[in-house]
C-alpha cells in the first residue's frame, strides 16, 4: 500500500477566505486607522503577487475524532492561470499534485502516473487556504473580519464561507510584512481541526523547464514507483453505512474491483473501488473538491440528478454514485473510508 500519509483527512467543507479589521473585539471597530491602513497594505501586498511567481511550503495538520495525521504541503505558483499544489506525508513524499494550466485543472498522482483533467475556477472558489494571493485578496475585499495586532504581525478572525457543520472559525496570522504564518480552521467549539503552518514563503522563484506539465508530473514518480494495492490481493475499504442505508449488495466482478451498495432511509448510493492504472481521463464537466489532503472530482451527468465523486487513496479509484444525496452527503461519505481499513 502507499505511504500513511496518503490516507486522507477529515471532510471540511471548501473554505472561503475573507478579512476586515476589528482591533480583535467587534468587526469593523477597533484602533482608529487600523482598518484602514491594515486593508491598504494587504490590497498593496495582493496587486504585487498577481506579478509575481511564488513558493511555499507548509506542514498539515488534522485533528479529527481523536485522529491526527500531518500533510507536507507545497505550493508553486507562477500565474493565476498556472500553479500547482503538491500534497504529501509529512516525510514531504508527494501523493497528488493540484495542477492549474492554461489547458484546464489536473489531479495528477505521480507515484501511479494517473491524470485527470477537467475545466472550473478553483482558485477563485475554494483554493485560498492553499493559494496565498488569493488569501490576500480576500483579506482585502471582506467586510467582516475581526483583526488584532499581535507583536510580530497580525492576527485575523473570520467565520467558514459557506457554512458548515463542521468548521466554523478560520484565523489567520499574517507578519508584519504580511507573509503567512498559519492557517487554523477552529470546529464550533473553537477547536482547531486543521492548522496549516507555514515553513517557508519566497517570491521570484525560478521554476524549472515543465514544472507545470501534467504528463512530466505523472511520470516523475515512475521511476520510484512504491508497492500499489495491484501487487497483491485486492484490499478494500467498506465505509460504514449512513444515512440510514445499510449495505445491501457486495459484488466483484474481477480481481481488482469492489462494487457496494447501499439502500435505506429513503437514499440509495453505490461506491466502487478498483485498482488504478496509469493514463490520462478527460473529465470536462467536473469540479474539483477538496477533502483537505485528498483532491475529490465531482461531477453530474448532463441530463440527470446522476452525481459522482471520485478520489484517489492507496492505489485505489474510488467512485461514489448517486442520484439523492447532496454533495456534503457525498463528501461525508467519501471521509468516512479515510479512517477505515483494507478488508
Amino acid at each position: 500500500m502507499a505511504e500513511k500519509g496518503e490516507v486522507a483527512m477529515r471532510k471540511l467543507t471548501a473554505v472561503l477566505l475573507s478579512l476586515a479589521l476589528a482591533g480583535g473585539v467587534v468587526a469593523g471597530c477597533g484602533i482608529p486607522g487600523t482598518t484602514s491602513s491594515v486593508s491598504h497594505k494587504v490590497q498593496t501586498e495582493a496587486q504585487a503577487l498577481e506579478n509575481k511567481n511564488y513558493q511555499s511550503e507548509a506542514i498539515m495538520t488534522v485533528q479529527m475524532d481523536n485522529n491526527v495525521q500531518k500533510y507536507f504541503v507545497r505550493v508553486s505558483y507562477e500565474s493565476k492561470d498556472t500553479y500547482k499544489i503538491e500534497l504529501g506525508n509529512a516525510d514531504k513524499q508527494i501523493n497528488q499534485v493540484i495542477l492549474r494550466t492554461p489547458n484546464g485543472m489536473f489531479i495528477v498522482s505521480p507515484s501511479l502516473g494517473k491524470v485527470f483533467r477537467f475545466n472550473g475556477n478553483w482558485a477563485q472558489n475554494q483554493g485560498q487556504i492553499y493559494l496565498y494571493d488569493q488569501l490576500l485578496q480576500r483579506i482585502a475585499s471582506d467586510k467582516s473580519v475581526k483583526v488584532s495586532r499581535e507583536k510580530d504581525g497580525y492576527a485575523f478572525e473570520l467565520p467558514v464561507t459557506p457554512a458548515s457543520d463542521v468548521v466554523s472559525k478560520e484565523q489567520v496570522v499574517l507578519s508584519k510584512d504580511l507573509k503567512p504564518q498559519s492557517v487554523t480552521l477552529l470546529d464550533k467549539n473553537g477547536k482547531a481541526a486543521v492548522v496549516i503552518t507555514y515553513q517557508s514563503f519566497t517570491t521570484g522563484v525560478e521554476f524549472p523547464k515543465n514544472a507545470f506539465d501534467p504528463q512530466t508530473i505523472a511520470q516523475a514518480g515512475q521511476a520510484a514507483k512504491p508497492t500499489l494495492a495491484s501487487d497483491h490481493a485486492f484490499d478494500y475499504i467498506e465505509p460504514p453505512a449512513m444515512y440510514g442505508t445499510k449495505l445491501t449488495d457486495l459484488a466483484q466482478p474481477d480481481p481488482e474491483s469492489i462494487i457496494m451498495r447501499y439502500e435505506g432511509g429513503g437514499h440509495h448510493y453505490v461506491l466502487t473501488e478498483s485498482a488504478l492504472s496509469p493514463g490520462a481521463a478527460g473529465l470536462p464537466s467536473a469540479e474539483l473538491v477538496d477533502l483537505y489532503g485528498v483532491p475529490a472530482i465531482y461531477d453530474e451527468a448532463p441530463g440527470t440528478h446522476v452525481a459522482n465523486l471520485t478520489w484517489m487513496q492507496n492505489g485505489i479509484q474510488f467512485d461514489l454514485t448517486s442520484n439523492d444525496l447532496s454533495l456534503p452527503e457525498l463528501e461525508n461519505i467519501a471521509v468516512s473510508t479515510f479512517a477505515e481499513v483494507g478488508k
